[in-house]
């Protein structure tokens, strides 16, 4: 199993930031590569499975997470139908309130057909790079 982490310090409070992210619909609106669609339910509690459609318009594919914890400031997804080039999907999303400020934490573990290089190269830090910049607009504006 890969292992990728990174963190955004957000102009917010613990609360507010928690809020945001406790949604996936939030990712519809953060996430432009891929573009993410939500069906169902989409709040986090333990035992929701989360429904995705992920991909470029308009060719998108399913990918189903259930979430089987949710903490104090965190939750767990972990992918049941993840597309390619994932095989496994484990991902936990953490709020983090440190003296020098508010954090959003995604500390995930993945398998994936390609090597790690290219999966972190090439989709999982320009996705977070790009979700970076759209919380902090969220959070900014």
């Amino acid at each position: 199993m890969d292992h990728f982490y990174t963190e955004t310090k957000v102009p917010a409070t613990k609360e507010q930031a928690w809020s945001f992210l406790s949604d996936a619909k939030a990712l519809t609106g953060m996430t432009t590569f891929p573009k993410v669609q939500t069906n169902g339910d989409t709040r986090t509690y333990a035992g929701n499975t989360i429904q995705l459609k992920v991909g470029l318009p308009p060719i998108f594919v399913k990918w189903d997470s259930i979430i089987p914890l949710v903490g104090n400031d965190l939750f767990v997804d972990v992918g049941i139908k993840v597309p390619f080039p994932f095989t496994a999907w484990c991902h936990i999303h953490r709020v983090e309130e440190r003296p020098d400020g508010v954090y959003m934490i995604d500390d995930l573990v993945y398998k994936s057909y390609l090597p790690k290089w290219l999966v972190d190269g090439f989709i999982l830090k320009p996705m977070f790079q790009q979700r970076k910049q759209a919380i902090l607009h969220h959070f900014s504006s």
